[in-house]
């Protein structure tokens, strides 16, 4: 976070100042080519490259409103840094028209980019439902396994094989426990998720993942076509795919929903059995 706050005064102070000594730098030029030795010509370059970092950095955070944010806040300092040269350094409006008119175009488009990135992840994250009064809860996924329906333009073993399938969701409300098949990624079995719903249809919960999450650019190896094969028939082929580890990890997870209430100790026997083949 200070990093981030750090890059983001640099970006500010090297754009807009930049910008706004720009018309004061003396360019030698010859034979179609320029060149100087004043330092400022170079303000505007490395506000650039910090500018480009927090985008990075702020894509990691809030991915499509973070690159947004980011190009917002540099052509709004290069639109400052032109307005002040000419409000207060005497500079001829009409020798940066183009360049304002270009910049601020730019911003409005990046403007737009934050606005939609800001839509997505409200319904990702299901804030967006929880401001308009539905209810979102911690839960947990177990037993993924291949879909009963095609996921979007998938079969459901397509949709497998890419990492997509079917899980069921445990969740409490009220003092009530809830479990509801949902359609998620493999990888959200091992990150917390949230369910989503009004509050007289928990059954009809979706799932919803937390604001600062894995980026998902490093996706999970993917199965088998044995795993692939074997998950079609039983929601426990997990463990093929994963040998010990996947086994010793859904052990973990069964115990942590015990633990929680969402699983009482019989139903916790009978699924370590059932997951030990016994």
């Amino acid at each position: 976070m200070l990093l981030t706050l750090g890059l983001a005064a640099a970006t500010w102070w090297l754009i807009e100042t930049g910008v706004r000594v720009g018309h004061l730098v003396e360019w030698e030029c010859w034979g179609g080519e320029c060149s100087t030795n004043d330092w400022r010509a170079l303000l505007p370059v490395a506000g650039i490259i910090c500018n480009v970092i927090l985008a990075v950095l702020l894509g990691a955070l809030a991915r499509l409103s973070g690159v947004g944010l980011a190009a917002m806040l540099g052509t709004y300092a290069a639109i400052s840094g032109w307005n002040t040269a000419v409000a207060e350094d005497g500079l001829a409006a009409a020798t940066v028209a183009t360049e304002l008119r270009v910049v601020g175009a730019a911003f409005g488009v990046a403007a737009v980019l934050a606005l939609l990135g800001l839509l997505i992840e409200l319904k990702t994250t299901g804030y967006g439902a929880r401001l308009l009064g539905a209810q979102r809860v911690r839960a947990t996924l177990t037993g993924f396994g291949i879909a009963d329906a095609p996921i979007g333009n998938y079969t459901p073993e397509k949709a497998l094989e890419h990492g997509f399938g079917q899980a069921t969701m445990h969740f409490t409300h009220n003092g009530s426990r809830h479990a509801v098949k949902v359609r998620v990624r493999r990888q959200w079995l091992d990150e917390p998720v949230y369910a989503v719903f009004r509050e007289m249809r928990p059954e009809n919960a979706r799932v919803v993942r937390p604001w600062f999450r894995s980026s998902g650019t490093a996706e999970k190896t993917e199965t088998t076509t044995e795993a692939t094969s074997t998950s079609a028939t039983s929601t426990s082929a997990t463990s093929t795919s994963g040998g010990s580890g996947s086994i010793v990890s859904e052990l973990e997870r069964l115990a942590a929903l015990r633990s929680a209430g969402h699983l009482t100790q019989e139903e916790f026997d009978r699924a370590k059995s059932r997951l030990l083949g016994e």
